[in-house]
């Protein structure tokens, strides 16, 4: 009885193993066929700003693994045909189908494929199908069209966000948006703390769209640039740790580094820039803590602070003017004069993090 019992297992293991055998052999053994019969892009798709809301509709006829199986199709864009750097589209297919706005397709070209702006561009198509882990991917045939990108959210005049490893982007909670500067619509800055190396790039959206560096080596520490033809390279940090500014002047299409000099002025000292505008009002480097401090005897009254920068008019300081309001740092920017914080006058420590947006008066 054992040895029916034992047989009897044997054949029923047996039994399964050709089965699961069975059904590989079968996926194996069929016949696979790409995606065909891409139909939306024609042979010249034209896009524009004041079509963006509207929709393209991609239509094909789907892969097949020849058995009944999950699988996943995508658009794929390349510049060659051979498609060398493919880039795929985040789209979803339905009903077979891919439906996108102008919108959408713009952005992907200037910022994916990074396309240059108003420059008819030839570009190649193809659907990529991919199912379960071990099988194979499968590429349609190569639909050819050509479009030409138009200017959008790029570069979005004096809105500028400065992000990369050189400047601790992820260890920063703000957003490390420049400031513009008051009666001088083309110049902007931003206070931040850079790492000893790394590099950092600009963009004109808080996700990281726009994205434009430098172009060729710095003259007399100003950059030049990218644009929407080129645009550009990672800009190296300075090499010392520390608080710097950057300021962007869209006029001359540059930008110019130099360590953070933020000074304190008004009725406190008694003096207005740019007579105020010395090492004894300069706050000072808290390497260790990462803070900028000043701590002097100072007169009762309206606290006054303001950045310098060759970007900025001298002695309209209050284009750059900023002041602590409930602990937190705010800028004037290019609004109206700004609600005032009295000190009481003695000896006072003023310590500004522009890490966390926040500063303090002991």
């Amino acid at each position: 009885m054992k040895k029916l019992r034992y047989i009897f297992m044997m054949l029923l293991a047996v039994t399964i193993v050709s089965c699961e055998d069975d059904d590989m052999t079968k996926l194996n053994d069929s016949e696979y066929a790409p995606a065909t019969n891409i139909l939306g892009f024609g042979t010249s798709l034209a896009i524009s700003k004041d079509k963006k809301a509207e929709t393209i509709e991609v239509s094909y006829t789907p892969a097949s693994y020849g058995v009944d199986i999950v699988k996943t199709h995508k658009l794929q864009f390349a510049t060659t045909a051979d498609f060398t750097n493919p880039a795929t589209f985040d789209v979803n297919a339905s009903d077979n189908s891919f439906s996108f706005t102008v919108g959408a397709f713009n952005e992907f070209l200037t910022e994916e494929l990074e396309l240059p702006v108003d420059q008819e561009a030839a570009l190649s198509a193809r659907i990529m199908t991919y199912s379960l882990s071990g099988v194979d991917t499968l590429y349609s045939s190569v639909v050819n069209f050509t479009t030409t990108p138009y200017l959008d959210i790029l570069f979005a005049p004096n809105t500028f966000y400065l992000f990369g490893d050189g400047v601790g982007r992820i260890a920063q909670n703000n957003k490390l948006k420049l400031n513009k500067v008051h009666s001088e619509p083309d110049d902007s800055w931003i206070i931040v703390w850079m790492e000893a190396t790394g590099t950092f790039k600009l963009c004109s959206d808080v996700d990281y769209k726009g994205v434009i560096g430098k172009v060729g080596d710095p003259v007399n520490g100003e950059y030049t640039l990218g644009d929407a033809t080129n645009r550009g390279e990672d800009i190296p940090v300075p090499g010392t740790a520390g608080y710097y500014t950057v300021g962007v002047n869209l006029a001359t299409n540059k930008l110019l580094i130099e360590p953070a000099n933020v000074y304190i002025t008004g009725p406190n000292v008694d003096a207005w820039p740019v007579s105020s505008v010395t090492d004894e009002n300069r706050f000072q480097q808290d390497t260790e803590n990462k803070t900028l401090v000043l701590t002097k005897s100072l007169l009762g009254g309206e606290l006054r602070l303001h950045v310098t920068h060759p970007y900025i008019s001298a002695s309209d300081w209050w284009h750059a003017e900023f002041i602590i309001l409930d602990g937190k740092i705010e800028y004037r920017a290019d609004g109206g004069d700004q609600d005032r914080v009295n000190i009481d006058g003695g000896e006072r420590t003023i310590e500004l993090d522009f890490i966390n947006q926040t500063g303090k008066i002991q």
